[in-house]
C-alpha cells in the first residue's frame, strides 16, 4: 500500500499549537514511496528461473519458496560467492545454473540447452560507438570472437518456445539510455509468449526502467551495435532453453 501524500493529509484543527505534532508541517518523509518487496535484493536470476518453470509446470508458492531458500542456503556456504551475488559483483550466471540444478533435483526433471554457451562474455559497461563496418554481423567479445547475430538469437529462442509444450527460456539483457555509457538496468528474465515480432516476458518488475517485451528488431547482441532506436542488449551466452517434458 502506498503511503498517502502529505498534500492530502487533513489540516490540523483550528487553534492547534504551532509547535505541537498535529500543527507541525509534514516532513518530506511523509510523501515517500515504500520499497516494494524484492526491490532491495538482486535475486532476479532466481525469480527468472522460477517464473520460467511456473509457465510450463505447476510450481506452487510453497515449492517455489523452498527452491528459493535452498539455493540461497547452498550459496551461503561459499562466503565469497554469496557476497558477489549480494553486492551484484557478478553476472549471476552461476546462480542461474544452481537454481536449474536444484529444480532438476527437487522440482521436476528437466533438460537445459545453451545454444550460445561458447560465445564470449561481453563488456556491457563503457558503451562504445557504433561500428558501421560491423553492421549486420555479430559483434566481438573481449577475446575477439564473434557474437551471434540478433537474428540468430531471435530465431533460436522463438523456434524453441514454439517447438513444443513444456518449453521455457531464461535470458539476460541490459537496457541503456541514449548517450549513456553504462546500462541503467541489467536483468535476468523469463521469456514468455512470442506473438509476431514481439516477445512477451514473464516478469513482474516494477522499476521505472523495467521492460516487459522485447521486439525482434529492437535489440542487439554486441555493445558496438547499440543505437538510439536499439537500446537493449541481449547476451547470447546467457540464453538458457528449458524443457520439462522429458
Amino acid at each position: 500500500m502506498v503511503a498517502p501524500n502529505f498534500h492530502h493529509t487533513p489540516e490540523a484543527p483550528h487553534g492547534t499549537a504551532e509547535g505541537s505534532a498535529a500543527g507541525r508541517e509534514p516532513s518530506s518523509c511523509a510523501s515517500f514511496q515504500p520499497y516494494h518487496q524484492g526491490q532491495l535484493d538482486v535475486f532476479c536470476a532466481v525469480y527468472a528461473v522460477a517464473n520460467a518453470l511456473r509457465s510450463v509446470h505447476p510450481l506452487g508458492m510453497g515449492q517455489a519458496r523452498r527452491l528459493f531458500n535452498d539455493v540461497l542456503l547452498d550459496l551461503s556456504r561459499d562466503a565469497d560467492a554469496f557476497r558477489s551475488v549480494l553486492y551484484n559483483a557478478t553476472d549471476h550466471d552461476a546462480l542461474v545454473r544452481a537454481v536449474l540444478e536444484c529444480a532438476r533435483r527437487d522440482v521436476v526433471p528437466l533438460r537445459v540447452e545453451r545454444p550460445f554457451a561458447a560465445s564470449p562474455a561481453l563488456r556491457v559497461t563503457g558503451r562504445v560507438g557504433a561500428d558501421a563496418s560491423a553492421a549486420g554481423r555479430g559483434g566481438r567479445g573481449p577475446d575477439g570472437a564473434a557474437q551471434p547475430t540478433p537474428r540468430a538469437v531471435w530465431e533460436t529462442l522463438v523456434g524453441w518456445l514454439c517447438g513444443g509444450t513444456g518449453r521455457a527460456a531464461v535470458l539476460r539483457f541490459h537496457r541503456y539510455l541514449p548517450f549513456k555509457g553504462d546500462p541503467v538496468i541489467s536483468h535476468w528474465t523469463a521469456a514468455g509468449i512470442p506473438l509476431g515480432d514481439t516477445l512477451f516476458l514473464h516478469d513482474s518488475s516494477r522499476e521505472a526502467n523495467a521492460i516487459h517485451v522485447i521486439e525482434r528488431g529492437g535489440f542487439v547482441t554486441a555493445p558496438e551495435h547499440l543505437s538510439d532506436d536499439r537500446l537493449v542488449l541481449v547476451e547470447p551466452r546467457c540464453l538458457y532453453l528449458i524443457d520439462v517434458s522429458v
